[in-house]
């Protein structure tokens, strides 16, 4: 859209106070909404916003790149911290490095994969075009928690299902014998 490289950088920091906003209210959401209602509307909620970027334009418009910057950083951070809460009271302690390893593997791993697709359909398509494409995708990307049995729950669950297994407190008062 012809902007400057200062220009582009005070944008992104606007943006970024989605993130921060994200990670303040990312508790207080869950405990009023439960773990699972509020990583869902995390998700669904935020992500559409991404079919604000490819309108973008010179002017005015220049605000629906920020409204969905902030509302997708929000999100996504929102998101993170209480997908990251889940992590540590679910997974066993002597688990937790390798499983957060692993996520991030697949998580970080992936990105010049979207760089490169993102560079062909560019090229291949357009611009505006490419945005349109990839946009909606990230707009949709929510819909995936729809399938499993995350939707029919308020939160995410502490411990995996199966056998019954002692409860921390007799653990430690098993310890402590």
């Amino acid at each position: 859209v012809g902007l400057g490289p200062g220009t582009v950088g005070a944008l992104v920091a606007v943006m970024s106070a989605g993130g921060v906003v994200g990670a303040a209210v990312a508790t207080a959401l869950s405990r009023r909404l439960g773990s699972a209602r509020a990583l869902l509307l995390c998700a669904l909620g935020a992500e559409p916003f991404a079919l604000l970027i490819p309108l973008t334009a010179p002017g005015a418009r220049l605000g629906l790149v920020v409204l969905a910057g902030v509302v997708i950083g929000a999100g996504v951070v929102a998101g993170n911290v209480i997908k990251a809460g889940f992590r540590q009271a679910y997974v066993p302690h002597q688990l937790l490095g390798r499983v957060i390893v692993t996520m991030q593997v697949v998580n970080l791993g992936t990105m010049p994969l979207g760089a490169v697709l993102a560079g062909a359909l560019g090229t291949a398509l357009g611009l505006r075009p490419a945005m349109w494409v990839l946009t909606g995708g990230l707009a949709l990307t929510g819909l995936i928690l729809l399938v499993g049995p995350l939707r029919k729950r308020r939160d995410l669950p502490e411990e995996p299902a199966g056998p019954a297994r002692p409860g921390r407190s007799e653990l430690v008062s098993a310890a402590g014998r």
